[in-house]
């Protein structure tokens, strides 16, 4: 094969919902980039353990020749190493339909990289061997990745959990969708029902969303500040605020008082850096018993 798979891109892009013009420049740059090479370097990335600082410098060496950003190359890379994921996935018994919105994170990206960069792509590839070895799924308003537990003895109502189990993993992607109490509740209950747990669903979310200080800046009937209340908090890391980028967009490395305005988190988290506030993040444990949160 010489030439990507346009094909499949398209399909993935439309079933993800891509912006028209996100799909109309990966489409016209999937022509610019070497396609060996490309096939070359995602052999190598499976073969390795899905190991993107391996496979930067390919990525690199490509997006050099086809004059195109690198952010905008491991885009097309990604694209073309989920077809063979999409298969892995059905091995595994997961439909097309929770492998499309899984995958539809690409869209995230690709969206938060032209807002950040300027350019359609993803400057976060660090984030997707997850996806190719087939351990996160996307159910509902939440993306949970199935990992073995290594935080702090955690006990309620009888229930121990240990370092060792095999948990999942809360993330919360930036898909724009309703993230409120009814929205959340019903992507734990399709969890339940996917992953089938014996007991109670166990989940944990390490994030900046969790970090207790921010729900006294947050403004009342906050969904952020609400999300914190479906976890037992256990570990708080007060550090740089690595996650401004969120809040600030390609904004965020300015100084504090130079901080844009123009939405309400943005106001309450200027203000808090400019009074000297704390920033982090922090670990909570949730448990679901098919209905409610324990």
């Amino acid at each position: 094969m010489n030439k990507l798979d346009k094909d499949f891109m398209a399909l993935l892009m439309e079933k993800t919902q891509f912006p028209a013009e996100a799909k109309e420049f990966l489409l016209e740059s999937a022509d610019k980039v070497d396609a060996g090479a490309l096939f070359a370097a995602l052999d190598a990335f499976y073969a390795g353990g899905f190991s993107t600082k391996d496979t930067q410098p390919a990525i690199d060496e490509m997006a050099k020749a086809a004059g195109l950003s690198p952010y905008t190359v491991w885009m097309l890379f990604l694209m073309q190493g989920a077809k063979q994921a999409k298969a892995d996935y059905e091995k595994k018994g997961i439909g097309e339909d929770i492998f499309f919105a899984t995958f539809a994170d690409l869209r995230y990206k690709a969206i938060e990289c032209m807002e950040n960069y300027g350019v359609w792509g993803t400057f976060v590839a660090f984030w997707y061997p997850i996806f190719f070895s087939c351990d996160i799924v996307k159910l509902g308003r939440l993306e949970y990745e199935t990992i073995t537990y290594d935080g702090p003895e955690y006990s309620k109502g009888g229930f121990t959990l240990r370092p060792g189990d095999r948990i999942q993993n809360i993330h919360i992607p930036s898909s724009g969708e309703p993230f409120d109490k009814a929205a959340r509740l019903d992507s734990y209950k399709k969890a339940y029902d996917f992953f089938k747990p014996e007991g109670p669903l166990v989940c944990m979310c390490h994030s900046w969303l969790l970090y207790p200080e921010y729900k006294n800046i947050l403004k009342p009937g906050s969904n952020i500040a609400d999300f914190q209340s479906d976890f037992d908090i256990i570990r708080v890391d007060t550090e740089d605020f690595s996650d401004a980028w969120r809040v600030f967009g390609p904004d965020h490395a300015k100084p504090a008082q130079e901080l844009p305005e123009r939405t309400s988190m943005q106001r309450a988290f200027k203000s808090h850096l400019l009074a000297g506030g704390k920033t982090g993040e922090a670990l909570g444990v949730l448990l679901f018993d098919g209905e409610k949160l324990l």
